[in-house]
């Protein structure tokens, strides 16, 4: 967990990571080894310095789909204060993988929500 937390992931980085994967042909979209593919490339095209960047995209995207689906099935939150809260807020392991801790993620969306930018 400590090397996944140790990659810089940006907001436009994870954005775009959604977005590649989003864009993956619907037979192909839940398959682990697609969205490896994908993700590796992205990794490479992005000049991550770790050798982790894939990894972490991929952990950060599976943390944040396991929020979602727990805490803001409706999606209310504010997107982009979601993407940049995922894209900072550490990793955590639970029994079943990687997650965000969900009282303190949701602390993040709602204080990013209030930065005036």
């Amino acid at each position: 967990m400590e090397r996944l937390n140790g990659v810089k992931v940006s907001a436009a980085q994870l954005q775009t990571a959604l977005e590649r994967l989003s864009s993956l042909p619907a037979h192909l979209r839940n398959k682990a080894p697609a969205q490896a593919l994908a993700l590796q490339a992205l990794a490479a095209e992005e000049a991550f310095a770790e050798d982790y960047g894939s990894a972490a995209l991929h952990a950060r995207i599976v943390a944040l789909a396991k929020w979602t689906a727990l805490h803001d099935p409706e999606r209310q939150s504010d997107a982009e204060a979601v993407i940049e809260a995922a894209a900072r807020f550490p990793l955590s392991e639970s029994e079943d993988g990687v997650r965000f801790e969900p009282g303190g993620f949701q602390e993040m969306i709602l204080f990013i929500e209030e930065l005036p930018w």
